[in-house]
């Protein structure tokens, strides 16, 4: 017979129905299902000695199946809910970070932004500096080019002219070396004077202030610088200030202390009037010199001025060889003047001539 036992749940007498269990187990295997129910209450954590029937234990593993299920549940719950807390969190903490990021990145860029548009501004300024100078330096080179034009034009007519005239001293020197005591002075330069103005070798000393009568005075004054020059050198003199280089309409005074060359003519009359009186001035300084040279070599001899006008300062017989502008009586001075220097250059030849006569016989 099995024996009965008193459940402790329901109070029912209850024997071991193990078919309930398991009914593929051989029901006569007592020991192993006996087992097998100490096996089943253990999980269920009864002590060994506790009387319960099945159903009472079935109802009670339900129920923890149950409880556990639902503790499970709940624990998924709580876990999934503080797993999405978490990715909550997570997210607001990227999504901060992120904003954190953007504003900062903006604020970067913003600086950058700034910094490049100072750097704009900057190198445009820059540009209009340098387009501005690049703009004077072609007005430069313009202005540059166009002075380079002009000297190339004066070099290739003072060229023209130092031909020309060196071609005229060969001339001169060759007929010179023909010549026993014929006075080349008198043959080479024709010296004549009209009411108003004097002229050598057809080179009228007439108004200044007419462009067109540049070509004749500088010609004039190149003769006179020649003939001043040949007579020079006839009688070796040396002037201790000054020295004539005879180049035609291009002719020039050099002053040895200065160490400067000055172009006694004319190119436009209200920029080189001053230059001009200046060089006019240094060449009576010359010719009185050389005067004086000759009086005391006693190559000449001055008995009155109506013979030879007298040179003093910037003056011939109290006559300015200065020219200024506007002023008319002043011109007539000049013109006048001028007559008076054809007048000394006609005497020196004049004595040139009366002292080969008398070497001649």
């Amino acid at each position: 017979m099995s024996k009965k036992y008193r459940c402790i749940d329901c109070g029912k007498e209850y024997t071991f129905d193990y078919t309930e269990i398991n009914p593929d187990i051989d029901p006569e295997d007592t020991e192993k299902f006996t087992k097998m129910v100490y096996d089943y209450k253990k999980t269920l954590n009864f002590p060994d000695e506790t009387n319960i029937c099945l159903p009472c234990l079935k109802s009670i593993k339900t129920k923890k199946n149950n409880y556990n299920k639902n503790n499970e549940h709940q624990n998924i719950v709580n876990v999934s809910k503080e797993y999405i807390e978490q990715i909550k969190n997570k997210f607001a903490k990227e999504e901060n970070e992120l904003k954190e990021y953007t504003e900062s990145e903006e604020r970067k860029q913003i600086s950058e932004l700034d910094n490049l548009k100072k750097e704009v501004d900057k190198d445009e300024i820059e540009l209009n500096n340098l387009l501005l100078e690049l703009e004077k330096m072609e007005n430069e080179e313009s202005k540059f080019c166009d002075e380079f034009r002009n000297l190339e034009i004066k070099l290739y007519f003072a060229e023209m002219n130092k031909a020309n005239y060196a071609e005229l001293m060969n001339n001169y020197e060759a007929k010179i070396q023909k010549m026993n005591y014929n006075n080349i002075f008198s043959e080479l330069f024709q010296i004549s004077f009209s009411e108003k103005y004097g002229t050598i070798n057809g080179c009228k000393f007439c108004d200044p202030y007419i462009s067109n009568n540049y070509d004749s005075i500088n010609g004039g004054w190149g003769y006179v610088i020649l003939l001043t020059k040949l007579l020079s050198i006839k009688y070796q003199f040396e002037s201790t200030k000054y020295d004539l280089i005879p180049e035609g309409n291009f002719s020039k005074i050099s002053s040895k202390n200065e160490n400067v060359d000055y172009e006694i003519g004319i190119s436009d009359m209200t920029r080189t009037m001053e230059k001009f009186n200046k060089s006019m001035e240094m060449y009576l300084e010359y010719l009185n010199e050389f005067l004086e040279f000759l009086i005391n070599e006693k190559k000449i001899e001055i008995k009155g001025d109506d013979v030879c006008p007298k040179i003093s300062g910037n003056t011939i017989n109290k006559k300015s060889i200065h020219i200024e502008e506007g002023k008319d009586k002043v011109l007539d001075n000049w013109y006048q003047c001028m007559k008076y220097l054809l007048t000394i250059l006609k005497f020196l030849i004049c004595q040139v001539l009366n002292e080969e006569k008398k070497f001649y016989g």
